[in-house]
């Protein structure tokens, strides 16, 4: 089971400062008699993150790659006051090993939380996982939290294995792909961009858009494109349902954090109406992450998401980025297909898991 930040988000009735410390030193206090001897747990520390995440991409497709800099700055942005996360080291003080428990970036409505854990790997089979995992599921039942979240990659089956014997279902994939850029060749493209400029739709940058108007109407622009957003959003085949995220949220991360590559998020406009967008991200300074691509329901069937698509690797390319990134769940065949078709190739898969709790 991955130790990546989790995507769920709820309100607890647990109090941010006082409620966690009380539950940390519970499952602090829990690991003491789990751990197996030689290994002690400690609250993680900001330092805890590099030979983490070198551990991690040590074990992962190249482009999976992770870097603590950007754990850094999205853990920031994304603050979870009810996060409680442990570190494992053993008798030399080196990190072996990680789990969390709390609210991610997504409100699950019946009060789902994430349970992520993770062991280095010349540490595994030495109970580590185990004692971890029993830890932090006694917290969750304190929480009364009545199902847990996690995932793994399909290139550690031996972490599906290892969920799968302790309660774990397989709920769904979700599958990271990209499209190296320096072999993209845009006028292969161009009449995908040419068939719906020819149908009326304007394909527009965000940072073209934001340049007219004054803070009012950027405020209202961002409003707007939440909007539209909804119902693509709704219409994403989740593996669990996951509301649409609040315009708060929404605006931070779009407008205020940074994060946004406006010149490479593109709006489709039919008249003043939004017909689609795709939105993309900076992922470590030489990719593009691609956060979210829709269609308004009544605009689909027409190539929309394909021009923009086409239109944003074009841009990307010519902005020098090495490629472009984007994750889709197994079952979004319409834009696994458009992917595909423009060349994105798989990593493996990441998988989606559930346990119930009585």
């Amino acid at each position: 089971m991955s130790a990546r930040t989790g995507d769920a988000q709820i309100t607890l009735t647990l109090r941010p400062a006082l409620g966690i410390v009380r539950a940390m030193s519970s499952v602090l206090e829990d690991l003491r008699a789990r751990l197996p001897s030689g290994y002690r747990s400690r609250p993680f520390e900001d330092a805890d993150r590099e030979p983490f995440v070198a551990a991690t991409n040590a074990e992962s497709h190249p482009m999976e790659a992770e870097s603590a800099k950007e754990w850094r700055r999205w853990e920031a942005m994304l603050r979870d006051e009810t996060l409680i996360r442990l570190t494992v080291v053993d008798a030399a003080d080196a990190v072996v090993g990680m789990a969390s428990l709390g609210v991610g970036m997504m409100p699950r409505p019946d009060g789902a939380q994430r349970l992520d854990v993770g062991v280095h790997r010349d540490h595994r089979r030495h109970g580590i996982g185990s004692a971890l995992l029993e830890a932090f599921e006694a917290e969750a039942h304190r929480r009364k939290v009545p199902r847990l979240l996690s995932g793994t990659s399909a290139t550690r089956p031996f972490a599906l294995e290892f969920a799968t014997r302790r309660g774990y279902r397989e709920i769904g994939r979700r599958i990271m792909s990209y499209r190296e850029l320096a072999s993209y060749e845009p006028e292969r493209w161009r009449s995908s961009h040419d068939r719906i400029s020819h149908g009326g739709i304007r394909i527009r940058s965000v940072s073209e858009i934001l340049a007219e108007h004054d803070d009012a109407g950027r405020e209202r622009f961002w409003r707007e494109l939440w909007e539209a957003e909804a119902p693509m959003w709704d219409d994403i085949p989740w593996a669990t349902p996951t509301p649409h995220w609040t315009f708060e949220r929404f605006h931070k991360m779009a407008a205020k954090s940074g994060q946004m590559l406006a010149d490479l998020s593109l709006v489709a406009y039919d008249g003043d109406t939004v017909a689609g967008f795709t939105t993309t991200g900076d992922r470590q300074g030489k990719d593009g992450w691609t956060w979210m691509t829709g269609v308004a329901r009544d605009h689909r069937g027409r190539g929309i998401a394909m021009a923009l698509k086409v239109d944003v690797l074009a841009r990307a390319k010519a902005r020098g980025l090495r490629a472009m990134c984007t994750v889709n769940d197994e079952s979004n065949k319409a834009m696994r297909g458009v992917n595909i078709k423009l060349g994105y190739e798989p990593v493996p898969d990441h998988i989606e898991l559930e346990k119930t709790l009585s």
